[in-house]
């Protein structure tokens, strides 16, 4: 059979599977044929409706038992000297039964190993097995390297503001806690003022360099500072403006994230 003849007929089959997996299951794809040669949707079309069908049915299961109830040494009872080799063989033991553990920092392994056998094994997971398909966790998002989330809020925040976005600027500052440059409280709408003047002052920011120099974080509080350098061209008149120097972001866990409550930044003037 010629390619062209076999490859329509593919299509037409994955465009009918791609029917039935929606009328079935409420699937929505977003692909074209173009995506990848047909037989290879074809057989992703396969894997979907797989996960599909058993995930109809599946229970809940842990991740303990999900990978056959492992033995493993109470961390605390563990020589240290032995624990790297526990820890090898117990990453390895969760790869062979399609569980991925990720750890984005570097995490000693007494704390990985513990990490482990103390929490992700009690972790709850859909009871569904597909070839080539893995649960992954990342360590990160059961401890979350405070420093640096602190340090990814505060350079949002500054991501908005030399990008003329005050709507967005305000959107990272705090609900009820807010302080001027000088250190005054004052309320958001006094917040909003001053950031809309520092954006209205300059007609288009030409250039902005924002550089993390250190967070230090102390009782759900963080002090995030940058070295700044900015250039641009004053509103009216269209002067060359220009900054630079150490700009320190003041921030208050909330939830999940961080919020602003202080700002000290080269060329906004204290308030």
């Amino acid at each position: 059979m010629p390619d062209d003849t076999q490859d329509r007929i593919q299509r037409a089959l994955n465009e009918r599977k791609r029917k039935d997996l929606e009328e079935k299951y409420g699937a929505r794809f977003s692909f074209n044929e173009s995506d990848a040669p047909p037989e290879i949707i074809g057989e992703w079309l396969d894997t979907v409706e797989e996960f599909e069908r058993q995930f109809q049915g599946a229970g809940k299961t842990t991740v303990r038992a999900y990978t056959g109830n492992p033995q493993c040494t109470p961390p605390s009872s563990l020589p240290p000297r032995q624990i790297p080799g526990e820890l090898r063989r117990l990453i390895d033991h969760l790869d062979a039964n399609a569980i991925a553990v990720h750890f984005d920092r570097t995490v000693p392994p007494a704390e990985a190993y513990r990490f482990i056998v103390e929490e992700l094994f009690d972790m709850e997971i859909d009871d569904v097995r597909i070839a080539g398909m893995t649960h992954s966790f990342v360590y990160e998002d059961f401890h979350p390297d405070e420093e640096a989330c602190a340090t990814m809020f505060a350079g949002h925040f500054l991501y908005t503001l030399f990008g003329k976005d005050a709507q967005g600027a305000m959107q990272r500052t705090d609900r009820s806690e807010l302080y001027s440059s000088s250190g005054r409280p004052v309320t958001r709408e006094e917040m909003r003022r001053s950031i809309d003047r520092f954006i209205a002052g300059v007609a288009v920011f030409t250039g902005s360099d924002v550089t993390e120099k250190g967070c230090t974080v102390e009782r759900g509080y963080a002090s995030v500072q940058f070295a700044i350098s900015w250039t641009g061209l004053e509103a009216g008149t269209l002067r060359a403006l220009s900054a630079s120097g150490t700009a320190t972001v003041r921030m208050k866990r909330s939830g999940l994230g961080w919020n602003v409550v202080r700002v000290e930044c080269p060329g906004w003037g204290a308030w």
